[in-house]
């Protein structure tokens, strides 16, 4: 089973792999890829707010996104960690970092279509109901779109 772990760098993304390392078996045939779409400052934005008067802000915004990488890295680390603790070998974890494309449900999706996963795995969490339905969620998005491919969602 080829599983993508779609992962942010909160302490909950813990325990989505905690549920993923109780649930399925260490096999040479269960593939996991932790995978975490970061967001990035476009450079439209960067262009927009380029004026001398923002120009501080511009740098407080790259070292807020440089920030995000680093700590996305260290919560990949921690959750392939948890899976080779659980029994799972190096060669069937994989850790994929990358920077918002398109959006980061779209990009979820689109990882998981183009890379034939069977399973997508996500957490659920924060927003209330009003906020989900008016802003929607990332899980949500998910399961309306994903196509091909079964998503379960960690509470």
């Amino acid at each position: 089973m080829k599983i993508l772990i779609a992962l942010d760098e909160s302490d909950y993304a813990k325990k989505v792999v905690n549920y993923v390392a109780s649930t399925v078996k260490p096999a040479a045939s269960n593939n996991i890829t932790l995978f975490s779409v970061l967001p990035t400052m476009s450079s439209s934005l960067e262009k927009q707010i380029g004026q001398p008067l923002f120009s501080e802000k511009v740098v407080e915004l790259k070292w807020m996104v440089s920030e995000g990488k680093k700590k996305a890295e260290s919560m990949m680390e921690e959750c392939r960690t948890i899976l080779k603790d659980a029994g799972f070998s190096d060669d069937t974890v994989k850790v994929k970092i990358q920077n918002k494309l398109i959006g980061i449900a779209r990009d979820i999706i689109a990882e998981a279509e183009n890379g034939k996963y069977d399973t997508v795995v996500v957490g659920r969490r924060g927003l209330s109901a009003t906020a989900a339905f008016v802003l929607g969620s990332v899980s949500n998005k998910i399961v309306q779109n994903i196509k091909d491919c079964t998503v379960w969602i960690v509470e």
